[in-house]
């Protein structure tokens, strides 16, 4: 009977443990086992139309076809002109972009290719219209066009410093504010925009470019607490080196190795992965492509105004 009483007395303490554990998980995790089961993670963007700036070739390119695969119809928005002046690399052409467009398609998927300028709020809206009047919403918008000067702080002309700024900076805030419109009205959609680590640190190789992207955060997690109750949801997304044309070129290569009279690429990234808690020196596009996928699903349904740094631990040393 001892033995019996003592037994039924650990199976009553262990069920009430596990009745306690299960309560508590559901508290912070916001939601139940049942709950869960009646609200499954969906991942898939089937019927939703997936605005990507800068999408004619390197990371914006490479999120509109992990979107496309998830069934989302693609609008690709880039200036696509070759060369932007006072930056010192190309950028994108029509050929790009052209491209783009047919590689989202073999997905497919339906796919608009439009030529704008995130500079020109004007290109952006009229984008965005045509997105709507074509595929009926516009569902997540992508901030992601850029550009960058490398070298140190006083070298940089002020044309430099402006491109940057009215790229990375007020084209943000155009973007954004031709979106905001359409899915207040919609009283739905999802914003992602692309930062950068450096906009988590600085770096006297970079300090133009760090600095806005700094902004790019700032302006994301206004539009969170701007936009939130529209249930419209703003996250970023801040990935280290990225293996693309906007890194991969002579003028940023040269600058990151100027002791070097032949660098690269994979030399730079070799010359970085040693400092990183992970055996990686940089990313590749679709890294990126799937951390913004996240965003874009129900699996980050209440999460805006966040921060996810795809960097391979590099951040790990910052402050949370």
């Amino acid at each position: 009977m001892e033995k019996h009483h003592k037994a039924t007395r650990r199976d009553m303490i262990k069920k009430g443990a596990l009745g306690a554990a299960a309560v508590a998980a559901s508290t912070v995790l916001g939601t139940g086992v049942a709950q869960a089961a009646k609200n499954p993670v969906t991942y898939q963007l089937s019927g939703k139309t997936a605005f990507i700036t800068g999408g004619a070739r390197g990371i914006g390119l490479a999120i509109a076809e992990e979107m496309a695969k998830a069934g989302a119809n693609i609008v690709l928005f880039d200036i696509a002109s070759g060369q932007i002046p006072h930056v010192g690399y190309a950028v994108a052409n029509e050929g790009d972009l052209q491209s783009a467009q047919a590689t989202i398609e073999a997905l497919n998927v339906k796919c608009l290719a439009i030529k704008g300028d995130v500079r020109s709020r004007g290109d952006l809206e009229n984008a965005m219209k045509q997105a709507v009047a074509s595929f009926g919403s516009l569902d997540i918008v992508v901030a992601n066009a850029g550009v960058t000067q490398v070298g140190a702080m006083e070298e940089f002309s002020p044309e430099e410093i402006s491109v940057v700024y009215d790229i990375n900076v007020e084209g943000v805030v155009k973007t954004t504010q031709a979106a905001a419109p359409i899915m207040k009205q919609q009283k739905s959609g999802k914003m992602i925009f692309i930062a950068s680590a450096l906009g988590r640190m600085g770096n006297e190789l970079f300090p133009i470019y760090a600095s806005s992207k700094w902004a790019v955060i700032g302006i994301a997690k206004s539009a969170a607490l701007s936009y939130g109750r529209d249930n419209i949801l703003c996250n970023v997304v801040s990935p280290g080196l990225v293996k693309t044309k906007f890194a991969d070129n002579p003028y940023v290569l040269s600058k990151m190795m100027p002791n070097d009279p032949a660098p690269t690429f994979d030399k730079v990234s070799e010359m970085l992965r040693p400092g990183n808690p992970i055996d990686v020196g940089h990313l590749e596009p679709e890294d990126v492509a799937k951390a913004a996928m996240i965003f874009a699903t129900d699996a980050t349904a209440r999460v805006t105004g966040e921060v996810f740094d795809v960097s391979y631990g590099s951040l790990a040393r910052s402050i949370a």
